[in-house]
């Protein structure tokens, strides 16, 4: 049974004002905390259970070995006068020493590479940095990190000098942070010995700023989910081997024409092994799902500049906003990502360690997932709707933000209840040409509209993701689906996070409702 926490309407208001940008409207309201859950994190040929206690932290405090939205100087406890020799520089003097400090740092990371390789043909993405921090990072989502500590900034150092942009790292979940860097107990890919978590997130830096006490200001945006298949270095920070890992029904949408191509015996392995074929099959229809997201990521992920913001690069909108001038231009080719994997799998090694795909999986099962996720993505809609009119009940006297980027993906196909008045604020704001956005500020994009060819399971799955900057801050007495945000990063279907979304929509509607009832 849930058991809503006490309201905190001050508290509550203030969040959505930091979180969201002020289109007012009528309604909204509280919060649900998190249960400590078993998580299933599986590598290639096993499966090991481990356990997760991580919740989300305010923006205004440490996370990890970075410091988001906020600075603050540092000053010493040793109250005797100490003089550095770097105080006593001009203007002039302190801008030449540190163009010659930064012309040294890039020379010296550009000729020792990260050698990060993104492989669209297997899915995978090598020698990552991986950035292990106390907090959990989900898709879509975007924020500064004020990198302070030596290992970090040397791993950032080689992230943006080590290469051309894209500049990619890894964002894995790490209790304690750098502390437990060299634990035993958190040691990446020991099997059954370990409670590191094994799921994180790919990242991309979309712009950096160098400070002149050294510290690195980073704008990074969180692109997918991934698994880490091998650990290449773990100290002073890790460096692993990832595997991309779209949601289940991203990956089923191709099975069916993977599966006709696997059995053309176009792989050469022969029709008498159908487990074999059915495994080649799915990781197949995994290639694929990556290669459409990197086909996508540039309409979905609108780069931000440090000179972008409104604070200097200080903070920014916690919501990746799309790029309309960056739709793609032509179709996304799966079919021939497809071929180029099964001409070569028989020759791969590991072949035999493929994940077996979930059982009865065909064209009109996948047509089925597809109709129950576009329903249950309407269900939400709704239910934030209602939210929002709640809370406007609740409050009559003050403005009720609307969260403007996720406005962007409401579906333009649907004929909406009576009363629902999301599709209206969405309407204004295409109108007037709005720009969105709280720290960092862009044009309002209507995710249809810009881009008639956008998957619709693409834009299920960022809503599945982006709703939970809301949740997270309005559940905090709930657990109506393990949604911390490592819970919900480690679920592998888009319809099992829009259905934990709607179980904790429903429980905070109905405990406004019981409030607004007995006012």
């Amino acid at each position: 049974m849930i058991v809503p926490a006490r309201m905190k309407s001050a508290p509550f208001f203030a969040t959505l004002s930091l979180l969201f940008t002020g289109v007012s409207v009528s309604a909204f309201a509280t919060p649900p905390t998190i249960s400590r859950v078993k998580r299933q994190t599986r590598s290639r040929g096993r499966t090991s259970s481990r356990s997760s206690t991580c919740s989300s932290k305010s923006h205004s405090y440490y996370r990890g070995d970075c410091r988001l939205c906020s600075f603050s100087s540092s000053s010493s406890s040793d109250d005797s006068p100490q003089i550095n020799p770097n105080d006593l520089e001009s203007d002039e003097e302190r801008q030449r020493r540190m163009a010659l400090v930064r012309q040294i740092q890039k020379s010296f990371y550009s000729s020792s590479s990260t050698g990060i390789q993104k492989n669209s043909t297997k899915g995978m993405v090598t020698n990552v940095p991986l950035w292990r921090v106390q907090w959990t990072e989900l898709p879509g989502y975007q924020n500064v990190l004020n990198c302070h500590v030596a290992h970090y900034t040397h791993m950032f150092q080689g992230v943006v000098n080590g290469r051309p942009r894209p500049w990619y790292f890894g964002h894995v979940y790490l209790p304690g942070g750098s502390d437990n860097l060299e634990n035993p107990r958190y040691r990446l890919c020991e099997d059954g010995d370990s409670d590191a978590a094994h799921v994180g997130v790919l990242m991309k830096v979309s712009d950096y700023r160098q400070l002149d006490d050294g510290r690195l200001l980073l704008i990074a945006q969180a692109l997918g989910r991934f698994r880490i298949v091998d650990a290449t270095q773990h100290a002073p920070y890790a460096i692993a081997n990832v595997e991309l890992t779209p949601d289940r029904e991203l990956i089923q949408q191709y099975y069916p024409a993977a599966l006709d191509l696997v059995g053309a015996d176009e792989a050469g392995i022969g029709s008498d092994n159908v487990k074999l074929l059915q495994a080649v099959a799915w990781e197949a229809a995994r290639i694929a799902a990556v290669n459409e997201a990197m086909h996508w990521e540039t309409f979905e992920y609108r780069n931000v500049n440090v000179n972008d913001t409104l604070t200097g690069g200080v903070e920014v909108s916690p919501i990746a906003n799309y790029d309309s001038a960056e739709v793609p231009t032509t179709a996304f080719d799966a079919e021939s990502v497809m071929r180029d994997y099964i001409d070569t799998a028989v020759e791969s090694s590991g072949i035999e360690d493929l994940d077996e795909p979930p059982n009865d999986l065909d064209a009109a099962s996948f047509e089925d997932a597809k109709r129950e996720i576009l329903n249950i993505e309407r269900e939400v809609w709704k239910d934030v709707d209602y939210l929002i009119q709640l809370l406007g009940a609740l409050n009559p006297n003050g403005g009720v933000p609307v969260p403007t980027q996720l406005l962007g993906l409401l579906p333009s196909d649907q004929e909406w209840p009576e009363g629902f008045k999301l599709n209206a604020y969405v309407d204004r704001l295409k109108a007037e040409k709005a720009v969105v956005g709280t720290a960092s500020k862009s044009p309002f994009v209507a995710v249809d509209d810009a881009a008639p060819a956008y998957p619709d399971l693409r834009r299920a799955q960022r809503l599945s993701f982006g709703i939970w900057v809301l949740l997270d801050s309005l559940l905090a007495g709930f657990s109506p689906a393990a949604s911390t945000r490592q819970s919900v990063l480690e679920l592998d279907s888009i319809w099992e996070r829009l259905d934990a979304a709607l179980r904790g929509l429903n429980a905070i509607n109905t405990a406004l409702k019981n409030t607004l009832e007995k006012s």
